[in-house]
């Protein structure tokens, strides 16, 4: 029976044995306390200010430097002239950036001008509804030689005359084509009077002259916008 204990006792003996020396040697204290800072001067740290940002210089309008007034002296009854942006080229004006007009005005070198830029008077020049709003693009044309291509309609009464109608659509005076409006058509009066022995013959030609923009009206009702004197005809039958 001793021996048993005694057995047990060495079996016990060596298993603590093997216990202290499995176990991990424990750490020395370490005081974590933070170091007494009695005494010492406190540091006072601002936080940091964000870096500058300079706004994005906002780019500038571009200016011509050849931009012009012409046109804006006109005197034009029953119409105020309202400005807008004339820029020249070597050989022609840039009207509102939409309205290329090649010459120079003048009866060596006219205006060469289109029906849409005649027409364009309609966006602000309507007096029966009290619109009297004529663009300078339409005022600089205002007693200045130009030169347009169109149909041709002549007094149906007469064998020549030296009056005519310059017009962007085919009218023949009477019955076919469309009548003109205000605005698409100019009535002129020519230097040198003009064969109308051919009645009811489509002609189309180029009227070069001095161009006036002359409202004409009745009752509020616009009957005629543009007139030319002064003026040459050729046509092509």
């Amino acid at each position: 029976m001793r021996a048993f204990w005694i057995t047990i006792l060495l079996l016990a003996c060596s298993g603590g044995v093997a216990l202290l020396l499995s176990s991990p040697a424990k750490p020395p204290d370490v005081d974590l306390a933070p170091a007494s800072t009695e005494g010492e001067p406190t540091l006072h740290r601002e936080p940091a200010a964000p870096p500058s940002v300079e706004p994005l210089a906002q780019p500038k309008p571009a200016v011509n430097s050849q931009s012009v007034a012409i046109g804006l002296d006109q005197k034009i009854n029953e119409a105020t002239v309202r400005p807008g942006v004339i820029s020249r080229e070597a050989d022609a004006l840039v009207a509102d950036g939409t309205f290329r007009i090649p010459g120079a005005g003048t009866k060596e070198s006219p205006y060469e001008i289109t029906w849409e830029l005649l027409v364009s008077a309609s966006d602000t020049f309507i007096p029966r509804l009290g619109e009297r709003v004529i663009p300078q693009r339409i005022a600089l044309l205002n007693g200045a030689f130009v030169r347009i291509s169109g149909f041709i309609a002549f007094p149906l009464v007469t064998t020549e005359s030296d009056e005519c109608l310059v017009m962007l659509n085919q009218w023949d005076g009477c019955c076919i084509g469309v009548p003109p409006s205000p605005y698409d058509a100019i009535e002129v009066k020519l230097a040198v009077p003009a064969d109308n022995s051919k009645r009811h013959v489509v002609r189309i030609g180029t009227v070069e002259g001095v161009l006036h923009v002359d409202p004409y009206l009745v009752d509020r009702w616009l009957v005629g916008l543009y007139t030319m004197d002064h003026a040459t005809l050729s046509t092509e039958m």
